[in-house]
């Protein structure tokens, strides 16, 4: 009797309801079937197993000898089984001698267009397929499986392998029956590390006697198992082991497109802090800064999920990159965990004009993604294809910046950062020198369900982002739902955009800055926006089509073009700022379209410093002094400092742009003594290197202490600590301790207690 049709029947008898259908639909072809024997020592009828399977017809089987085989195995739209040794004698020991090795050049494996196929008792390892948007060559790195009437994968080792999507196996509509195998170690880049699957016309099923395992693969997105949108029915998901218990979607999604069921686990989630270092080794604990972890990749897999109270992946100083320290980008995003570095110029993720740094993209997701990124910069990010940004990409986004940088990076929708649809909250941010898209894009995915787009951003600089080969570049995009109205709205704050360049054309130019669409409502407060160009003067600094934009206390000069241009129902706001041009400046393109010019406005030269460490700042003279409002949206708080790390309001009132002016030195009257009304703390720069000036306005007499104190709440160094009496005093901080050893870069509280009671503190930030 042919083995395979031997094979089968047995099995039948073993587990009926699992092979029924291979059973039903192949015994009467299978009786005339052949079997090829493939041996490398000459023997047998073939050394390669391609060779057997180009000798085939529909029906052979194909059985392999113990060995190594380099190959890139292609059934050749045949109905064929090719089997290990293990079909015969089903000994563990058959499926580790018995290895199709992909030699990192192709697939393993590929079956389409066939009736009926299956792969028995291997090892499946070092396949690769990664050709980007080339179709069909980026999916399946170790087995392709696609539109085939029935398959059976069983008894086999899938490891080691990397696709572009599903790094072990890849199923698109077909009817396929997993039993038995275990898919570990594989890495998909975009989803699937493990296994994956779509397609309307796909089934599949999970043995439930000989069962399956899938643990410890990584990508992007659903590091083990990723379904895709299109699957018509829940997918049973039972299994012996898996990575954790539990998994979400880190591990195995989207949640309400499948069931799971699992005997064992991998990893026993830590649920506290760990710790990440360049020098660092996965074999450690990283439970203290003594034993560290290497990579980023495994912190995020061995750590717990805790959306209440936050565990944090701390970062040592320096960089980590693929070829220095085995980095694995672009990374998945764990919930429930922050990821802190020492400072944004000193704890640094270098992508090397590879992939981005993350990317989570699935649109069947029940639950936002929310990363948390804190003191890091990310350099020379690489979107992965057409539609993508080049650091950051999150489909249902709950995205937090804090002190973060991200530079150099080339995308093309968004040149830095893609969101779309959910929350994005941006402090002490600065993307720069970008190429692609704009440097920022958050909008709504037209598809998108339940759309929702909130957006903060506040002490931010957008600057020198520029074009890529498709994308047109520019700061800023903003977009709502063009047909289901909801809940759209962004606040950009105390934030600078400047030196963006956009080369657009299609009616008009492009815009350089800030690009709204699609019933959002935006307020732009205190910000800045200068030295913007075009390569067409007919485009702009602001766009608006079909949304509104409130303007407040800013600045918009020096740009190229038309201020704004208002297309079809814009409605635009505007009082205390300085707009150069004024309404003539503006371009009408559709209507109805209006701009309401409020009380405060101003078309002069807001005489920038144009020099120095913040060229955008006020000079004396400057008609933006004093010339904001503070008459302001109830929503809309007002950071404690300006860009440059001063107090944001001072004097009169409020300035118009991102800085607010200090007042002159030289002016002051030294024969007035003022005395503050309140004890405060300030200190410029900040932040800064190596030196601060620590201004102290003292309201009472008495015992003073001033000190600094780390994050920990160590004091580090006294500067006063005696009787004073109260006025103004300036103290000059050189980065010391008490003993004048130079201080770790990161953050620092100047404290001030008068009469052993605590009156002011403020924090400062000391970058390296």
């Amino acid at each position: 009797m042919n083995i395979k049709l031997q094979k089968m029947l047995s099995f039948c008898f073993a587990k009926p309801t699992i092979i029924l259908m291979f059973v039903f639909v192949s015994v009467c072809s299978l009786l005339n079937a052949i079997t090829h024997h493939i041996k490398q020592d000459g023997t047998g009828n073939f050394t390669a197993i391609q060779e057997g399977i180009i000798a085939a017809t529909d029906n052979d089987t194909i059985l392999v000898y113990p060995g190594t085989y380099y190959e890139n195995i292609d059934y050749l739209e045949k109905s064929l089984s090719v089997a290990s040794l293990y079909i015969i004698t089903p000994e563990d020991s058959l499926i580790n001698q018995t290895i199709i090795d992909g030699n990192q050049q192709a697939r393993c494996l590929k079956i389409n267009e066939c009736e009926n196929a299956s792969i028995i008792g291997f090892t499946i390892q070092n396949g690769y397929a990664l050709e980007s948007g080339v179709s069909e060559s980026y999916q399946g790195g170790g087995i392709f499986i696609k539109n085939v009437a029935n398959a059976w994968v069983s008894s086999c080792k899938i490891k080691d392998n990397k696709a572009f999507d599903c790094g072990g196996l890849y199923i698109n509509n077909s009817n396929v029956i997993l039993d038995g195998n275990i898919i570990s170690y594989n890495r998909g880049i975009r989803y699937a590390g493990g296994l994956g699957f779509s397609g309307n016309n796909t089934t599949l099923q999970f043995n439930e006697t000989n069962l399956n395992s899938i643990y410890l693969n990584y990508s992007a997105t659903g590091s083990d198992i990723y379904i895709g949108y299109n699957i018509p029915d829940v997918v049973n998901i039972i299994t012996d082991t898996l990575t954790v218990n539990e998994p979400d979607f880190f591990f195995i999604g989207p949640s309400h497109l499948c069931t799971i069921s699992q005997l064992n686990s991998i990893i026993e989630p830590i649920d506290q802090d760990l710790y990440v270092a360049p020098e660092g080794d996965d074999s450690n604990s990283g439970l203290t800064t003594y034993e560290p972890l290497q990579t980023l990749a495994w912190a995020q897999t061995l750590i717990k999920r805790n959306d209440e109270n936050p565990n944090t992946i701390h970062l040592a100083e320096g960089t980590y990159s693929r070829s220095l320290n085995n980095q694995v980008f672009p990374m998945n995003i764990k919930q429930g965990v922050i990821y802190k570095g020492i400072s944004s110029n000193n704890t640094i993720l270098d992508a090397e004009s590879e992939y981005p740094f993350f990317f989570q993209y699935s649109r069947n997701q029940d639950e936002f993604s929310t990363l948390i990124l804190k003191d890091l910069k990310l350099t020379n990010g690489e979107c992965l294809d057409e539609s993508y940004a080049g650091a950051i990409n999150i489909y249902q986004a709950d995205l937090h910046l804090n002190n973060v940088i991200i530079e150099n990076c080339n995308g093309n929708i968004g040149s830095a950062i893609l969101t779309q649809n959910g929350y994005c909250n941006f402090n002490n941010v600065i993307v720069r020198n970008n190429t692609g898209g704009k440097g920022i894009c958050n909008t709504i995915e037209y598809n998108c369900p339940n759309p929702v787009l909130n957006a903060t951003y506040i002490n931010t600089k957008v600057e020198h982002n520029y074009p890529g080969v498709e994308f047109n570049g520019g700061a800023i995009r903003l977009g709502g739902h063009p047909n289901i109205l909801g809940e759209y709205k962004a606040q950009i704050i105390n934030c600078e955009i400047i030196d963006n360049y956009n080369d657009f054309f299609y009616v008009t130019g492009g815009a350089s800055g800030l690009t709204i669409h699609d019933n959002i409502v935006v307020d732009v407060v205190n910000s800045t926006f200068g030295d913007n160009t075009l390569l067409y003067d007919t485009g702009c600094t602001n766009s608006v089509n079909n949304s509104e934009l409130n303007i407040f206390n800013s600045i918009l000069y020096n740009n190229d073009g038309y201020s704004t241009i208002l297309w079809e129902n814009a409605l635009i706001n505007i009082s205390n700022s300085l707009i150069e041009g004024g309404d003539d400046n503006v371009n009408y393109q559709q209507t109805p379209s209006v701009i309401n010019w409020l009380e405060g406005n101003v078309n002069e030269d807001p005489l920038w410093q144009n020099e120095g460490d913040f060229p955008f700042s006020l000079t004396s003279n400057s008609p933006c002094i004093n010339a904001g409002t503070l008459d302001l949206p109830p929503e809309i708080e007002l950071p404690e400092f300006d860009l440059a790390g001063n107090p944001r309001i001072y004097g009169e009132t409020i300035d118009m742009g991102a800085y607010e002016y200090q007042g002159d030195s030289q002016s002051i009257n030294e024969n007035v003594i003022v005395i503050p009304e309140i004890s405060q703390i300030s200190n410029y720069p900040n932040p800064f290197n190596p030196s601060t000036t620590i201004k102290l306005d003292l309201a009472e007499s008495g015992e003073i202490e001033l000190a600094i104190y780390n994050i920990k709440g160590q004091k580090i160094k006294t500067f006063l600590n005696a009787y004073s009496a109260k006025g103004h005093f300036m103290i000059v901080w050189q980065g010391t301790d008490d003993n004048q050893k130079k201080v770790a870069s990161g953050q620092y509280f100047i404290k001030l207690n008068v009469n052993g009671k605590e009156k002011a503190i403020s924090k400062c930030i000391l970058l390296k």
